[in-house]
């Protein structure tokens, strides 16, 4: 790690010369990646390091000007140096949409991010180097539950009937999926991943953390959004906004069948959730995100529960899972306390 800053040092001092400047360090996030505020007198920059063995950083750029070209606000990007890692980019503030979102603010900022969200869906999708969400990427990102959830953290022993319950329900949750219209995802469009530049009319919102967008479903971005593992809203709202996205969207999709899809969309992205949370504190030792596990588990349940074809997943979360999980949380509290 030393050595590491110390080339960080060098590359910022080489690239601002003489001119004095100041570092300090900036909370983290989920991946591997560091980021810094650069203080150089009037002027503030974000550093990001990102080890090259861990994260590549061509992806981020790339997806920063195709972003930008369609009059998303993400942070410009000033300088880089990709085989190191190290990135200067615009620093957009500390103000994210999570710490922004209050009852009497909550509707004027999510119509804000949704507004955005339909010119993310708007972006080109024909690169050949945008990935595809499909199926087998799909069952990928949901194996991270049976892995990470039930294996290493519930350390839940399954029988041969509930292995093939899960296989068998998360076939037909990707074959539902799959069936959307496929649009640009930034694939992590939550509370966390937009700042607010601007709390006046017209609402800026910059987007960050957009370095992994993929080509998929044209729900999957708003679950993330009105379906935030950080932040939980009535579900009546919950429609309410989903609706207004609804009437910005060119579809032939029913409202009852895009508001299915988006709980489908949900149910896979907050499986996956499930099992990444318990691989940052397991793998990464990064053990806060386990105080967004409960949210993250309700969401699930609330959608199993809700639908017929999968009633039986929802009475195995239910026997099998539920008390447990309840047991894991439990320990959790008192830890904190």
């Amino acid at each position: 790690m030393q050595k590491r800053q110390h080339a960080l040092n060098e590359w910022l001092k080489a690239l601002f010369g003489d001119s004095e400047f100041m570092v300090t360090p900036l909370a983290g996030d989920a991946s591997f990646r560091r980021y810094f505020r650069l203080i150089q007198g009037q002027k503030t920059y974000v550093v990001m390091d990102a080890p090259p063995e861990k994260e590549q950083i061509i992806p981020f750029i790339n997806i920063s000007n195709a972003l930008a070209k369609s009059g998303i606000h993400t942070p410009a990007v000033h300088a880089f140096e990709a085989n190191q890692g190290f990135v200067l980019l615009e620093d957009l503030g500390d103000q994210l949409l999570l710490n922004a979102l209050t009852p009497a603010r909550a509707d004027s900022l999510y119509k804000a991010a949704m507004s955005t969200l339909v010119k993310i869906q708007q972006c080109p999708t024909t690169d050949p180097a945008l990935p595809a969400f499909d199926k087998p990427f799909m069952l990928q990102e949901i194996a991270l539950f049976r892995d990470w959830f039930l294996d290493a953290w519930l350390a839940l022993p399954l029988n041969a009937a509930e292995e093939a319950l899960l296989e068998n329900s998360f076939n037909w949750l990707s074959d539902e999926l799959v069936k959307q219209p496929q649009v640009f995802i930034h694939r992590d469009y939550h509370s966390r991943n937009l700042i607010v530049t601007n709390e006046n009319t017209p609402i800026d919102l910059g987007v960050i953390d957009f370095q992994d967008a993929m080509r998929g479903p044209f729900t999957y971005d708003l679950v993330s959004l009105l379906k935030d593992c950080y932040i939980q809203w009535p579900r009546k709202q919950i429609i309410t906004w989903l609706g207004y996205f609804y009437q910005q969207l060119s579809t032939d999709w029913t409202l009852a069948d895009f508001t299915r899809a988006f709980d489908l969309c949900g149910l896979q992205r907050h499986l996956k959730v499930l099992g990444i949370f318990c691989r940052l504190h397991l793998r990464d030792k990064k053990s806060a995100y386990l105080r967004d596990l409960p949210l993250t588990f309700n969401y699930v349940l609330a959608c199993l529960e809700s639908h017929d074809e999968l009633q039986p997943l929802y009475r195995f979360m239910q026997d099998k899972v539920h008390g447990l999980f309840i047991e894991h949380v439990d320990v959790i509290w008192k830890k904190q306390t």
